[in-house]
């Protein structure tokens, strides 16, 4: 597939996910267009010739004030429009055009998500183009007045040995991806933050728990305590670690005497072979009454929704 062909399939999404978004471009450092499209292109000419006019006006400010910045996300009022720039990676920027009745949070969801996936594309990474119903759940969740301050979250992530929990960890504190594997003996913490706005906050506390049940068994009620959220991860080329996720859910159930949110993350989509439909990762979400995502460490798709998603989630019930 032609790389316009993806972008196309990616931003064709985007639009048909919200209703307000007009128009969106991905452009490169220099200012440059790589690609454009604008809702409804049989539609009046005086409006299709107004947002090109749009973009073309600020073609200019994104040259001058994003060109050398490494990583930004920025949400301009401009009459009754909004406009979204944001960062996709080293060589471009997403921008676009929406109803000035969207709110910044819907437009900074999507963008935040539809920017990282252009950034894959560059890199030639394989990837999933649609919109995955995660992130139409985290444009919703908070749309009211956001705390202030510093907060702190546990987050732990439970699954059989091998599905690429450390990956996953990995990839969204340090964006970085092994090729070599060494399974996590006991438990590792890691932290990173999750800036949800300039007076919000979350700190997400990672605890990698080791997948070797039996032999984790009488510690792990130990590891568990005190958790806010759990991603029960599984991979989708192995059959078998996504059989083991109930046995996962129950251990976390039977170790926790308080209700505890969770995620379903299906990990290695960037592989070829995969033993897991969809339709059965929708009813085994569905049957743990818990939303699900598909995602790659290795690629880096959708990761960094997951973590987000549990940040909200956290906000929300605290």
């Amino acid at each position: 597939m032609a790389i316009s062909d993806k972008f196309n399939e990616l931003i064709s999404n985007l639009l048909n996910s919200l209703e307000e978004i007009k128009a969106a471009a991905v452009v490169d450092r220099d200012g440059l267009i790589i690609y454009s499209k604008i809702r409804d292109i049989d539609k009046d000419e005086d409006e299709i010739g107004t947002v090109t006019a749009m973009f073309d006006s600020f073609i200019g400010r994104i040259k001058k004030d994003f060109g050398t910045a490494t990583n930004f996300l920025n949400i301009t009022s401009v009459d009754e429009n909004k406009f979204l720039f944001a960062t996709a990676g080293p060589e471009a920027i997403l921008t676009i055009i929406a109803e000035g009745s969207i709110s910044d949070n819907s437009l900074k969801i999507f963008g935040s998500h539809v920017a990282n996936k252009v950034k894959l594309i560059l890199e030639g990474e394989k990837i999933d183009y649609n919109i995955p119903p995660i992130v139409n759940i985290l444009s919703k969740m908070r749309e009211g007045k956001l705390p202030i301050g510093n907060f702190s979250a546990k987050i732990i992530v439970l699954g059989a040995p091998g599905v690429g929990k450390t990956s996953l960890i990995r990839r969204f504190v340090d964006d970085k991806f092994a090729e070599s594997y060494v399974s996590t003996i006991g438990v590792d913490i890691s932290r990173k933050e999750v800036i949800i706005s300039e007076t919000c906050t979350v700190n997400e506390s990672l605890w990698d728990i080791g997948g070797q049940a039996q032999e984790m068994a009488p510690h792990r009620k130990r590891f568990y305590q005190g958790a806010n959220f759990a991603f029960l991860v599984f991979d989708i080329s192995r059959k078998s670690t996504f059989e083991k996720i109930k046995n996962w859910e129950d251990d976390l159930r039977n170790s926790i005497n308080r209700q505890v949110s969770v995620i379903l993350i299906a990990n290695k989509t960037d592989l070829e072979e995969h033993e897991v439909k969809l339709e059965e990762i929708k009813e085994k979400a569905l049957s743990l009454n818990c939303p699900f995502l598909l995602c790659s460490a290795k690629s880096g798709s959708n990761v960094n929704d997951a973590f987000r998603y549990a940040a909200y989630k956290f906000l929300e019930q605290n």
